[in-house]
């Protein structure tokens, strides 16, 4: 008798397997990582106006329509050529198991090897893996087992995380009673982002009116509460309890359908509603017409889905060593890769409903717009700025400016140890906080100019604020040390025909903000909230503040000493002079004067190169843009060291000056604001001037541009 042996090797494995362990590795090492990190965070989705449609679909491409596509692949080339077949499939098999093996030692002290050995080590994990699916059937039949694996993450995508709010929650929310409105008077709302109340003030806890005048005549028309806080850290989280006067929890998304009880549903039978959101979807669709976040083009959401995915992954995939030269994602909910000259669709759009460009300012435009129009009925204006939240662009005109990829002194998300480097990221940001006072002012111009300012009541605040000063881990996650930064915040109520306005030091919260409108209105509440009306004569005393943030609850007191020390290191660092009036210690007389006060030297020991130098030969003052943000890089042959005090003059007037670092690369970098004013129309001089002591023993010599 003869017998028959078994064939062996690659022709014993059926397609069925081939394709499984595809399926199942794919499933296993790309969509489950990714998709839980999607499930626990929902914002992502939000931020970018997705359809729940479209939401549902990536999920499925993810877990059954990439995995199975290339499952056919490899075992439609292996019925033709079962050798290259074999071949391919050992390489797709030792990519997946590598890639789960990077994740494997991402929770391993193993994470700190260098990236070269962890991408040796996890290869070697996915060829192992690969020649064991083609030895052992008990791999195979596991493979089997495990097919289960795409079903089952998918439901727990769809269903078990906080997608699934998204997904399933019905448009129609269901409507509070109907409620009387006693007193039906306009209502706008500004709420800007990343907005410190500090921001605004003086040493003594006082606008600096001749910075801010439109704040200053807002606080004047009406009631300034300069000890306001927000009660939570995040956006998506600090709105809802704007808008609904209840403190909300935080497995809670910013949706209509996990937040229906809001000023938009209170007001939906009263008000006409102009509402903007930029990140939240808090409006229903049967109170907004669903206007309030438009839907874009299908190639338009998936061609910005596909560049924030590819990002992500990134960061989820690769070892830390090649993921720190990514875009960061954890300074804003989208758009990481920040577009590009030619790709319109980049960072703020992402966060607007009715327009999707890069300029921030289009959709307050068309708000201000909308004021002057009046219907039938009582209107509620309401608008999120996505400003002065970064990026730091604008100029206090308006105008932007070609400001640095990476805020100086910027360790994402947070600062470093450099002061100065800090001082002049902080110098960005107060330049666009005279931009929101801008806002404000043609605010209030654009309601003048309609015969409604005196009759509207206005309501002006932010939802958090920002820490920017060194040593901080992250600018956006409140502790005891940055409270005074990120959770004292600017709000400003102005009544109806009130004839005078002032400061009101009470201890204001987020929450109390829905309370005090229904309060003017003369509207009763159908649903209780955690604040109360700061116009009723029976608020509560309050001796302690909290906010919730991402490291837990910080408690702290209610005098509003904490903003004020924020505000007085800004003065001692800034002096009176805004955001121009930053110089290093011991030079704040130079500002503004003219060069030839001074006896200035020829140093050709020094040699200065300036970044797009040319700019400054062809300037409109009045253009959309102007080079106020001057950078380059400095050499000296005398060993001075890296420390040297720069005079940027322009048109023979000290416009700044600056202070240089070393650069990562080891060369001696500078960069400084020049102030608006400092330009005239056409050919701008611009001339460095290097300053070395400090009073009247000061010299000064010329740096060769």
């Amino acid at each position: 008798m003869t017998s028959t042996t078994p064939r062996s090797g690659a022709e014993e494995i059926r397609s069925l397997d081939v394709i499984l362990s595809c399926v199942v590795l794919f499933v296993l090492a790309v969509a489950q990582p990714l998709l839980d990190l999607l499930g626990r965070n929902a914002e992502f989705f939000l931020a970018q106006a997705t359809p729940s449609i479209d939401i549902v679909l990536l999920a499925l491409m993810l877990t059954i329509g990439i995995p199975l596509l290339i499952g056919l692949v490899v075992a439609g080339v292996r019925r033709l050529h079962a050798t290259t077949g074999t071949v391919l499939h050992g390489i797709v098999l030792s990519i997946l198991g590598g890639i789960l093996a990077l994740q494997i030692i991402s929770l391993t002290p193993a994470d700190r090897f260098p990236a070269w050995l962890e991408i040796a080590i996890s290869g070697g994990v996915g060829v192992l893996l690969a020649f064991a699916f083609y030895r052992y059937e008990t791999l195979r039949a596991v493979g089997r087992f495990a097919a289960v694996a795409p079903i089952v993450i998918l439901g727990l995508f769809l269903f078990g995380s906080s997608v699934s709010q998204l997904v399933f929650t019905s448009s129609e929310i269901a409507r509070p009673s109907r409620i009387t409105v006693e007193n039906p008077v306009p209502i706008v709302i500004l709420v800007f982002d990343e907005f410190s109340v500090a921001s605004l003030m003086d040493g003594d806890g006082n606008i600096e009116e001749d910075i801010y005048p439109s704040f200053a005549r807002l606080a004047a028309d009406g009631t300034w509460f300069r000890n306001a806080v927000t009660v939570q850290q995040q956006t998506e989280y600090s709105l809802p309890a704007i808008l609904s006067g209840k403190n909300p929890p935080m497995d809670k998304l910013p949706t209509a359908g996990d937040h229906p009880f809001t000023l938009f549903t209170l007001l939906a039978d009263s008000y006409d509603l102009q509402v903007q959101e930029a990140v939240t979807d808090l409006c229903p669709e049967y109170a907004c017409e669903n206007t309030s976040r438009l839907l874009r083009p299908i190639a338009e959401r998936w061609g910005a889905l596909v560049d924030d995915l590819r990002i992500v992954s990134g960061h989820l995939f690769l070892p830390n060593d090649l993921a720190d030269d990514l875009p960061p994602i954890d300074t804003t909910w989208s758009n990481f890769s920040g577009g590009n000259a030619e790709n319109e669709y980049d960072i703020t759009a992402r966060f607007q409903e009715l327009t999707y460009s890069a300029d921030r300012r289009r959709p307050i435009e068309q708000f201000m717009q909308s004021l002057g129009t009046v219907g039938e009925e009582p209107r509620l204006s309401f608008l999120h700025a996505l400003v002065p939240h970064v990026p730091w662009t604008y100029l206090p005109s308006g105008q932007t400016y070609p400001s640095p990829d990476a805020a100086p002194g910027s360790e994402s998300p947070g600062w470093g140890d450099d002061v100065w480097l800090v001082d002049q990221a902080y110098q960005q940001h107060l330049s666009q906080v005279g931009y929101v006072d801008g806002v404000v002012g043609e605010m209030i111009a654009q309601l003048e100019q309609a015969g409604r300012y005196d009759d509207t009541m206005i309501v002006v605040l932010a939802d958090h604020g920002i820490a920017v000063r060194p040593d901080v881990p992250n600018r956006r996650v409140v502790t005891d040390e940055t409270v005074g930064d990120i959770a004292a915040i600017p709000l400003f109520i102005k009544r109806p025909h009130h004839e005078q306005g002032g400061i009101d030091d009470y201890r204001a919260e987020t929450v109390d903000v829905l309370p005090t409108i229904a309060f003017v209105l003369g509207v009763d509440l159908p649903w209780t909230t955690d604040g109360t009306s700061l116009f009723g004569v029976d608020r509560p005393e309050r001796v302690e503040s909290r906010i919730a943030g991402s490291e837990g609850t910080i408690v702290f007191g209610t005098d509003g000493s904490e903003a004020r020390a924020v505000a007085a290191r800004k003065i001692d660092h800034f002096g009176t002079h805004g955001p121009f009036g930053l110089v290093p210690p011991g030079h704040e007389d130079l500002l503004g004067r003219r060069i030839e006060e001074f006896v200035v030297q020829s140093d050709s020991d020094a040699t200065a190169t300036v970044r797009d130098l040319s700019t400054f030969g062809a300037v409109d003052v009045d253009g959309p843009s102007l080079p106020a943000w001057i950078s380059g890089t400095i050499r000296r042959n005398d060993p001075h060291g890296n420390d040297l005090v720069l005079a940027v003059v322009v048109n023979g007037r000290i416009a700044a000056i600056t202070r240089s670092n070393e650069a990562d690369d080891g060369t001696t970098e500078f960069g400084a604001m020049i102030p608006p004013g400092a330009f005239v129309d056409g050919k701008n001089d611009v001339d460095l001037v290097l300053i070395r002591g400090v009073g009247p023993d000061r010299e000064f010599s010329r740096v060769r541009v």
